[in-house]
């Protein structure tokens, strides 16, 4: 699985157990996201709370299609 700028916490885990092989609980994937750069982002969507882990520092593909058309104009 490749890294995205925003990652759930299932991508995560998927993530960890892929590259570690350690077992995926809250505990280990926060960490992991954080050792990654990442920083918890837990909105509230239809009154449950979404763990969802961003990374500024990665750009995404759509990102620099935009960048890329801009700087031709």
């Amino acid at each position: 699985m490749k890294l995205k700028k925003r990652m759930t916490f299932d991508e995560m885990a998927t993530h960890l157990i892929e590259n570690t092989g350690k077992v995926a609980n809250r505990v280990t994937v926060g960490r992991y996201a954080k050792k990654l750069g990442y920083t918890v982002y837990k909105p509230m969507i239809n009154r449950k709370i979404r763990h969802c882990y961003l990374n500024e520092a990665i750009r995404e593909e759509t990102e620099e299609v935009k960048q890329n058309s801009k700087e031709k104009q």
